[in-house]
């Protein structure tokens, strides 16, 4: 495994909210109420980006359809993403960075 650094912890405030690209992929770190989330940057349903959807809580809701997930489990959390999963990483850190670890 190797670690891939995303942004320095000095960065980060709450409403934070980055795309990074991992190996072909989009992930989007997100900061909300001190809870950081690192979760993938598109929504399942539409692949419409996430980075203008709601928090609300513990879940996050698309801005196009209505499709909320759990950002810590990526299940779907409302009757629309039933059945439906987000991909949710795991946060790394090291030193002065927040990252996460690839294969």
């Amino acid at each position: 495994m190797q670690y891939v650094a995303l942004e320095k912890l000095i960065n980060l405030y709450d409403g934070y909210r980055q795309i990074f690209i991992v190996q072909g992929k989009q992930v989007l770190l997100i900061q909300d109420n001190g809870r950081r989330h690192l979760i993938q940057a598109n929504c399942p349903h539409s692949d419409w980006p996430l980075q203008n959807g709601w928090i609300d809580g513990d879940s996050i809701t698309c801005s196009k359809h209505g499709w909320a997930f759990s950002l810590y489990s990526g299940r779907g959390v409302n009757e629309r993403a039933l059945g439906c999963n987000l991909q949710c990483y795991k946060i790394c850190y090291d030193q002065n960075t927040i990252g996460m670890l690839v294969e």
